[in-house]
């Protein structure tokens, strides 16, 4: 993992449930940061940010941010099947912390009985011990999908965001989580096409700088945690003689590199 020295380590976090991770990042996905997670395909980066998604509605009390979601599905890993698996992820997350409530209301009897403090008459089920609200059904209804299939619907959905997440804070439903799956697909689509014009090249290269202090501010501003996925492409790696071979690296280049916050591979 690489993070930059703009992180801040005072920031909230949306947790993975993954101890190893969250330990790594201080706790979980943090809010307010431009994070980057880039892998090969099949190597569980959509996986992630469905459980963050879910992870996102998991109530205060409990330790959770208590937000929505909202997801820029570039590649279209969201629908279909990807419903299929938020409802199971969401399912999961009710089911773990009701037992997790109950474990706990049991204890604090069992404490209680051995301090003497006699029977305890706490009749509570543990479906009462969370919010009414936290269900599945409620998980998903805070999950947003924006399906894009080009460069500029993408850009476009992007840079019309901040009248949505305003929105979503008036009805006192604000957005903790903001993925882009992946934000290099479709830059990588249109630079193959275009790839003899070095215009194209700058151009992207603009593009992307923009984007990237964009997601920044909206990170900032509205207090949520951006989560880029990133595809990986090779790289020739030459040593001090001139000779090399050729080395896996994050695509969209060192501008964009250097814009994140913190950087998973």
């Amino acid at each position: 993992m690489q993070q930059n020295s703009n992180s801040s380590s005072t920031a909230r976090q949306i947790v993975s449930f993954s101890q190893p991770l969250d330990m790594l990042l201080g706790g979980g996905f943090a809010l307010s940061e431009l994070t980057e997670i880039a892998g090969l395909p099949g190597s569980g980066k959509t996986q992630l940010a469905m459980q963050l998604c879910v992870d996102a509605r998991l109530p205060g009390k409990y330790g959770g941010v208590e937000g929505c979601a909202v997801v820029i599905d570039a590649e279209g890993s969201w629908s279909g099947a990807g419903v299929d698996r938020l409802w199971s992820l969401a399912g999961a997350l009710v089911d773990h912390v009701k037992s997790s409530a109950l474990r706990k209301m049991e204890a604090n009897k069992a404490k209680e009985m051995a301090n003497g403090g006699g029977a305890n008459t706490d009749t509570t089920a543990p479906e009462e011990l969370v919010p009414t609200w936290f269900t599945p059904e409620s998980i998903l209804d805070g999950i947003h999908i924006f399906r894009v299939h080009d460069e500029s619907e993408q850009t476009c959905t992007l840079y019309n965001l901040p009248q949505f997440l305003q929105e979503q804070e008036e009805k006192g439903k604000p957005v903790k989580i903001l993925v882009i799956d992946s934000l290099a697909f479709h830059y990588r689509v249109a630079s193959s096409i275009n790839s003899s014009n070095k215009g194209n090249f700058l151009s992207t290269t603009t593009s992307l700088t923009r984007m990237a202090a964009f997601l920044q501010e909206l990170a900032s501003e509205f207090d949520l945690a951006v989560l880029a996925l990133n595809h990986l492409t090779n790289k020739l790696d030459k040593d001090s003689t001139g000779a090399g071979g050729m080395k896996l690296v994050p695509a969209l280049g060192e501008s964009w590199a250097h814009s994140v916050t913190s950087r998973l591979m």
